[in-house]
């Protein structure tokens, strides 16, 4: 399933925006780039590792017709679309031209399906949920299902019911998550902020107040299992030296 987006991925060297630590989105869900920083900053030049993502959606109706889902292309192909993007804290374009390189990915997905489980054979990361690579869940996601599953093997062994439990515990909620990063996942606060004013305010209260944005927020990261009071007070899914029951074994 092609929704018409292609992104364009890059890193560049450059200075942190706003906290150092920030992860911003601009745009909305057919323009828009996301920005954040993947190392610490260099101590002598206060320069950091800066990944960034530009996406444009275009019209899907042939779908895909490029080979492969995984190119590097120019700059210069896409830079154009981005064209103007400067800001006080943020200079879109000198971030993305400042890249030694892009690479080009169509936002491909699948429908979700009823259960990842056949028979002796459970599927896991993005062989059962592969999703719009939004709010970077999909690798994250991949890491929960391995540690869920080795979970289940502890509490049920090497048997056909670790891997209904498995199926039960994740398969539904997860689908429901490929479906809400179709519809921008976390950016779709973004999409709020453009259709009440266009994007153009003087405060982001009097658009969205508080209340409303850690709602919207709130119910996607439960959805996805990131909601932060949830995360820091779960135990551990699997204990220090937890070993399968060789007795359990099918």
């Amino acid at each position: 399933h092609w929704g018409g987006a292609v992104m364009w991925r890059g890193v560049t060297w450059a200075k942190p925006m706003r906290t150092g630590a920030s992860f911003v989105g601009l745009g909305t869900h057919r323009h828009r780039v996301v920005v954040y920083p993947i190392s610490h900053p260099d101590p002598n030049t206060g320069l950091a590792l800066i990944n960034w993502i530009a996406e444009v959606t275009m019209d899907n109706s042939e779908g895909w017709k490029q080979t492969g889902w995984f190119r590097q292309v120019p700059v210069s192909k896409f830079a154009h679309h981005f064209a103007g993007w400067t800001y006080e804290w943020l200079d879109v374009p000198a971030l993305i031209a400042g890249a030694d390189g892009a690479y080009e990915n169509p936002m491909i997905d699948r429908d979700p399906v009823p259960t990842w489980v056949d028979g002796p054979v459970a599927l896991m990361g993005d062989a059962a949920h592969a999703m719009y690579p939004t709010g970077s869940n999909g690798a994250s996601q991949a890491i929960v299902d391995a540690r869920v599953l080795g979970a289940s093997l502890l509490a049920h062994g090497v048997t056909p019911a670790a891997l209904s439990a498995y199926d039960e515990k994740l398969c539904g909620p997860i689908s429901q998550v490929i479906l809400r990063n179709r519809g921008a996942g976390p950016f779709g606060l973004l999409n709020l902020v453009d259709e009440r004013c266009g994007g153009t305010f003087s405060n982001i209260d009097d658009v969205i107040p508080p209340a409303e944005r850690e709602a919207f927020m709130a119910g996607y990261k439960k959805a996805a299992g990131f909601a932060i009071e949830q995360l820091n007070t779960a135990p551990r899914t699997i204990a220090d030296g937890a070993r399968v029951d060789a007795a359990k074994a099918a």
